[in-house]
């Protein structure tokens, strides 16, 4: 074996690791945060509020487009959004705060589960709070989207609805 030429191989290898060592660890360290389980979690809450808000959305146009005498389609109620806002039936500034706040309580209410799970830890007890509350909430969230689409004329999701209520209970 050639030593002279391994410990130049691995030399060469330790400069180019080396080289830009701040962008690395910079770069790991934002996909660490961004790709971690409770960023995911995060992101998945923030997803299934926002379909909660958009089906309230399409829900309160299609409930302006019956009051016209249409008889919308989904597809039509969600453009009726559009008219529905210009009327003063869907606010922004409402739904901002809706959205926001949902995400607030969601957060306190996990990270009190997970304070709760963190004692459990140290009284060698199972842990079950986290799971128990993030699987509550995800349902309802669901179960809300669900009723929007219900209320926006989508007759395919009403047998959903009882068995969402039961899984949740």
């Amino acid at each position: 074996m050639n030593y002279r030429l391994f410990t130049d191989s691995a030399l060469a290898a330790a400069q180019t690791l080396y080289y830009g060592w701040s962008y690395k660890v910079t770069l790991a360290a934002i996909l660490a945060l961004l790709l971690h389980k409770h960023a995911i979690l995060f992101y998945a809450f923030s997803v299934l509020v926002f379909l909660d808000c958009l089906t309230k959305w399409i829900a309160i146009a299609h409930d302006y487009l019956i009051s016209q005498g249409q008889n919308p389609t989904v597809l039509q109620s969600l453009i009726g959004i559009k008219v529905a806002r210009s009327k003063g039936l869907i606010s922004s500034e409402v739904m901002k705060h809706r959205f926001l706040g949902k995400i607030c309580v969601y957060l306190l209410c996990v990270m009190a589960a997970a304070s709760a799970d963190l004692i459990m830890v140290e009284l060698y007890k199972p842990t079950w709070a986290v799971g128990t509350i993030i699987g509550y909430l995800t349902a309802t969230e669901l179960l809300s989207i669900v009723e929007n689409l219900n209320a926006a004329g989508v007759e395919a999701v009403k047998g959903l609805i009882d068995t969402i209520k039961k899984k949740r209970m």
